[in-house]
C-alpha cells in the first residue's frame, strides 16, 4: 500500500480493510466501524482504564473520540492522504455522563471544507440513540505546494 498516492478516503478504508488499529484506537478502545465520503464512525467501549475518580469515564474520552471522528472525516475530503496539520479547535459539549462497558458510537461529519480548513461535527451516541457529548472542531489542511 502506497500511501503517498492515496486519498484520504482511500487511506482510512485501506487502514480499515487490513484491520490496522493505531496505538490510540487500542488505548481508546475504537474501532472504525463507518468511513465514506465526509463521515467516519467509530465504535466505542470505554473500560475501567478510562474511569475518573467519581466513578464515570473521563471527559477526556469523549473529546479524544470526537476529536478523532471530527479530523479523520476531513482527512476522507482530502486529495492527498496526509495534507493535514491537526486540530486547531475544538469544542465539547457533554450532555450525559458515560459509564464503562456501554456501547457507544462517535460520528463526525464534514460541515464545511476550504483550502485551509475543515470544519466538522459530531456527536457520541448509545445503541438507542440518545447523544452523551456533542462536539465541533477545526482540522488545518497544508497549502497545495
Amino acid at each position: 500500500m502506497d500511501v503517498k498516492v492515496m486519498s484520504g478516503l482511500e487511506f482510512l478504508k485501506a487502514m480499515q480493510k487490513a484491520g490496522n488499529r493505531p496505538p490510540m484506537a487500542e488505548t481508546m478502545n475504537v474501532d472504525l466501524d463507518c468511513i465514506e465520503d465526509g463521515l467516519v464512525r467509530f465504535k466505542c467501549m470505554p473500560t475501567n482504564d478510562h474511569l475518573n475518580p467519581g466513578g464515570t469515564v473521563h471527559g477526556g474520552y469523549a473529546a479524544t473520540a470526537l476529536d478523532s471522528v471530527l479530523s479523520l472525516a476531513v482527512q476522507t475530503k482530502l486529495k492527498d492522504a496526509f495534507n493535514f496539520r491537526g486540530t486547531s479547535e475544538l469544542n465539547v459539549k457533554y450532555i450525559h455522563p458515560i459509564k464503562v462497558g456501554q456501547v457507544l458510537y462517535a460520528e463526525g461529519r464534514v460541515v464545511s471544507m476550504t483550502r485551509q480548513t475543515g470544519i466538522s461535527a459530531g456527536e457520541i451516541v448509545d445503541e438507542e440513540g440518545k447523544i452523551y457529548a456533542y462536539a465541533s472542531g477545526t482540522v488545518m489542511i497544508k497549502p497545495e505546494s
